[in-house]
Formats: structure tokens, sequence, C-alpha cells
């Protein structure tokens, strides 16, 4: 068996000043990085003691559990993905604007 898999899950932790902001536009904002990023699964997760307080934190779901029921790591995804992914988030209209909305 193939152990071997890319990364396709990402949980997004918001900065402390936009997490009430991020909260709310939950549903909306995972739609619009999805669109963004076809093929990639994306989760708003609360703000936690990570990264630093003023910039979106990525953070890739590294593991997986194999056919043989044994856990398994992804492959690292790739430093420009992380860094793309970033950016959409910094973009993204929290107010709800349509021309930023997905």
């Amino acid at each position: 068996m193939a152990t071997e898999r890319e990364v396709l899950e990402f949980i997004i932790v918001p900065p402390f000043e936009q997490r009430a902001a991020v909260a709310a536009a939950k549903e909306r904002f995972e739609n619009y990085l999805g669109n963004r990023f076809p093929g990639y699964r994306f989760r708003v997760g609360p703000f936690a003691p990570v990264g630093d307080d003023e910039q979106f934190c990525v953070l890739p779901l590294m593991n997986f559990v194999g056919d043989d029921g044994k856990s398994y790591m992804c492959e690292p995804p790739k430093r420009w993905l992380i860094q793309e992914i970033a950016v959409a988030c910094k973009t993204f209209d929290m107010s709800g604007l349509r021309s930023y909305a997905a």
C-alpha cells in the first residue's frame, strides 16, 4: 500500500483581533477558500496560541489512517501553497461584500 498522500485539508486560525468577524462569516469564508483552492478542504478553527496574533495561521492536517488501520503522515505541503492560502485569507472581505465573497 502506498503511504504517501498529499495534504488535502487545512485548519485556518484567525488573528486574535479578527476572531469575531471570522466566526460570523465562517461558512462563507470556508466556501471562499474551497472555491479558490479546488480539491482542498478548509475548516476555521477558534483562536489558538499559534502563529502570531496579526496573521492568519494555516495549519495542514498532516496525518491519515490507511486501509490497514495504521496512522500515516502526509507529504508536507509546498511553502508557496501555504503562503497563497494565507494571502487569500487576508483578502477575504469579512463584511460580506460580494466582490470578494466566493
